[in-house]
């Protein structure tokens, strides 16, 4: 009878031990959603290369913020990291290096500059938190990053992260869309003529 009881305390700490580990999953990815809307935000910025500075920037936040849920040490975050993660996927910088340089164009480039960076941004916000998450799920630390190791998974992640980029601006539209509608119906059903 007592090895059923341990047998049953045994299972608990296993399934504790899942729950716990899919919470922590969980807590990362919000820290990366986050990440993605804020930047998306810095790519529309309107001032050319100001959007790439701030988005490394916020990509080196986003580490830190990892590294410290994850309780890895973030004393001494090299911003390479981020740089060479990034610079490794070539089509990317190219992408985003153009997005920011048609803002310098007066007029029509400053609006549809940023809305490519935007894209761009928040796609490079969602890989590089993808690439961290998995390399500290995987027991990984600062120090034994490889981004020469992540490019693959960063180019596919950067894939997903359009994705997920181009759903956030469609969902922020419909929500204008509807309270518009909104502020539309009850100036309708206000007005006595």
């Amino acid at each position: 009878m007592a090895t059923d009881t341990t047998k049953t305390i045994d299972e608990l700490e296993t399934d504790l031990h899942t729950v716990a580990s899919a919470l922590r999953l969980s807590e990362a990815q919000n820290i990366v959603e986050t990440n993605v809307i804020v930047s998306m935000a810095s790519g529309l910025i309107p001032v050319p290369l100001f959007d790439m500075i701030s988005l490394t920037n916020i990509q080196f936040h986003m580490i830190q913020t990892l590294a410290e849920h994850y309780e890895i040490p973030a004393d001494n975050i090299n911003k390479s990291l981020i740089t060479s993660l990034i610079t490794g996927s070539l089509p990317v910088v190219s992408m985003l290096g153009l997005g920011s340089f048609i803002k310098s164009i007066p007029g029509i480039g400053s609006l549809a500059g940023s809305g490519s960076v935007a894209i761009i941004s928040g796609a490079i916000g969602y890989a590089v938190g993808q690439v961290f998450i998995r390399h500290f799920e995987q027991g990984g630390t600062l120090e034994d990053f490889n981004p020469a190791s992540a490019k693959e998974y960063f180019s596919e992640q950067f894939k997903a992260g359009k994705v997920l980029a181009k759903d956030l601006i469609q969902e922020l539209k419909e929500q204008k869309e509807q309270k518009q509608d909104k502020i539309s119906d009850s100036e309708t059903s206000s007005d006595p003529a």
